[in-house]
């Protein structure tokens, strides 16, 4: 036995332990013999808020009871997941190796810890890493020397569906547990099915309608319509011919693609950034203080500009200035040390509002947020199902939460018949894309019926029943 080892069997790898204080619930204990039952395999397709985390410890420490020698790989897409899980791992007396960062930091340990559980030195470790280091050349050589006896699980899995991941995903690993409330990959069908079948299919669902209730907090939803304006739609359309030229094209070249994408963007911005939701969340913040103090809320915002301006920036100037609410951007240029801070405040109420871009879609948690202002939201599925979660979580004296979403609009619904075909075709592309996000929100709210009827008119004249 080398030194090195040596060391490691005396290092201390204590066994994974339930902790006393955790009250499993039902659900988490349906989802074990689930995994079970499919070769210790599956993706836990799980509402946002209802502890994915937990439920994959819980299965770990179960496999570990089961087994008696396991060596645990988590991967999580981003620094602060990685963090957490950290934090969560260690009330299941798991001591984890944390590679991510400086490699100098963590090889030399790996190395030898991967050694001594082949040598079967020791029967248990486990590290937490993120998603670009895991897919790192040092990484995947160390991980590719462990034999059986191996525990991989992947929070927010749908991440490791792109093709750069897909082709790093260990062969040869005894058990998996995908987590992820969206396993389906926006636009991406072959990633979404590699995904599947790497893990062996979605092994347990607990979908929002039946977390909402007993595990998240009921919500209203009022969506709000905003128009773009005569300059924005006249962009928008602009952009729309220069993109129609490209999609009646085959074999595009590889500078035509990117042209293509460019423009998606661009065009995508036109409804992101459209001027007047400012305007319609000054009417909202204002018609609250009529009634009640601001506060617990938090405004989605676009990553774009407005006449040279950040969009957030124009937004918090507003909310501030004009109208006094104590508020503070919640973005990636704010370090963990700050967020910390700010969500210390904002849950002490010293912060009324939080204006963030995309740093709540996920790994954040908030639970005292009650009011949701969504300026800006993708037509991806993933990152407005993950925004609804973030709201819905359940905190002391919060009874239920309220989603306010602004729907971009390119006229007047009464101005629809004045425009030829061509132009109406063009039009029905973008309300559908946002009235999909519509009937998602509105179907499980407490008010859904309501709201639906309300946006009926435009449902029908937009020819758009199927959605």
């Amino acid at each position: 036995m080398h030194s090195d080892e040596r060391n490691i069997e005396n290092a201390v790898f204590p066994c994974p332990i339930i902790p006393d204080y955790l009250e499993l619930r039902n659900y988490q204990k349906d989802a074990f013999i689930k995994w079970k039952n499919n070769s210790f395999s599956g993706i836990f397709e799980m509402a946002t808020g209802t502890g994915k985390t937990i439920t994959s410890l819980y299965c770990l420490t179960e496999l570990w009871t089961l087994k008696k020698r396991l060596a645990v790989i988590i991967v999580c897409p981003f620094i602060h997941l990685a963090d957490q899980w950290k934090k969560d791992i260690h009330d299941f007396n798991i001591n984890p190796i944390t590679c991510y960062g400086s490699r100098n930091m963590w090889e030399s340990e790996l190395r030898t810890t991967i050694s001594a559980f082949n040598s079967k030195v020791i029967n248990h470790f486990c590290l937490i890493t993120t998603n670009a280091s895991f897919i790192g050349d040092t990484l995947q050589e160390l991980l590719n020397k462990l034999g059986s006896d191996v525990l991989f699980i992947a929070d927010e899995a749908h991440y490791l569906g792109s093709e750069e991941c897909r082709k790093r995903l260990l062969k040869y690993v005894d058990y998996k547990i995908g987590l992820t409330a969206t396993p389906v990959r926006h636009q991406d069908e072959k990633g979404t099915n590699e995904l599947l079948h790497y893990f062996n299919g979605i092994t347990y669902k607990l979908p929002l309608e039946e977390a909402i209730g007993d595990f998240l907090t009921e919500y209203y939803y009022y969506p709000h319509i905003v128009y773009l304006t005569n300059e924005e739609s006249e962009k928008y359309y602009s952009i729309t011919k220069k993109i129609s030229k490209f999609y009646y094209k085959k074999d595009q070249t590889k500078d035509e693609e990117e042209s293509l994408k460019h423009l998606l963007i661009k065009r995508a911005r036109i409804s992101a950034n459209a001027s007047n939701k400012i305007q319609t969340l000054r009417q909202l913040i204002y018609n609250h203080q009529r009634k009640e103090k601001v506060k617990n809320t938090i405004v989605y915002c676009g990553s774009g500009e407005m006449d040279g301006e950040r969009f957030i920036e124009r937004t918090i100037k507003m909310l501030s200035s004009e109208l006094n609410v104590k508020v503070h951007s919640f973005t990636s240029r704010e370090s963990g040390k700050e967020r910390k801070e700010l969500i210390k405040r904002f849950q002490n109420e010293d912060l009324e509002a939080l204006v963030a871009i995309k740093c709540l879609d996920e790994g954040v948690n908030i639970p005292a947020i009650k009011n949701a202002y969504i300026m800006s939201s993708s037509t991806n599925p993933k990152e407005f199902i993950q925004r609804r979660g973030r709201v819905l979580r359940k905190y002391p004296g919060k009874n239920y939460a309220k989603i306010f979403d602004f729907i971009v609009l390119p006229r007047n619904i009464k101005d629809i018949q004045l425009i030829d075909s061509d132009l109406f075709n063009v039009e029905r592309k973008l309300v559908k894309k946002e009235l999909e996000r519509f009937v998602e929100f509105s179907k499980l709210a407490i008010n859904g019926p309501e709201a639906y009827e309300d946006f009926l008119p435009i449902i029908k004249d937009y020819n758009l029943l199927d959605i």
